[in-house]
């Protein structure tokens, strides 16, 4: 998929999962007044690659944050701001995470990630 294409995916299904939360009131009392110029900040230092054998003490780690084992190699992580806060196995799709960390719209992420390296 053409990376112009997939920024741009990726920007509306950022912006709609923020729509989705301010509905549910997720921002209910704050104010944001450009929320354009501030969607940028959120994912500023944001990584997706794949996770090699040096990233398996970091896997280790969020595995026991969420205290399970950790997910079956392939392994996309997502990675801000130089650290590791969300993996997903590309064999099974099992996802941990940071549960201390906002991570709902980057597993989204990964997953996309997934299904563009699962194409032909």
């Amino acid at each position: 998929m053409n990376p112009q294409l997939s920024l741009v995916y990726a920007n509306a299904r950022h912006q709609e999962l923020l729509e989705q939360s301010a509905r549910r009131g997720h921002f209910a009392g704050r104010r944001r007044h450009h929320p354009a110029a501030a969607t940028p900040i959120f994912w500023e230092g944001l990584t997706l690659r794949l996770a090699t054998s040096a990233d398996r003490p970091a896997l280790a780690h969020l595995a026991e944050l969420e205290q399970t084992s950790r997910p079956p190699e392939p392994v996309l992580l997502g990675v801000v701001m130089q650290r590791p806060i969300a993996a997903l196995s590309l064999r099974d799709g099992s996802v941990i995470a940071d549960p201390f960390a906002r991570t709902a719209e980057l597993v989204e992420l990964l997953r996309l990630r997934a299904r563009q390296l699962s194409c032909p």
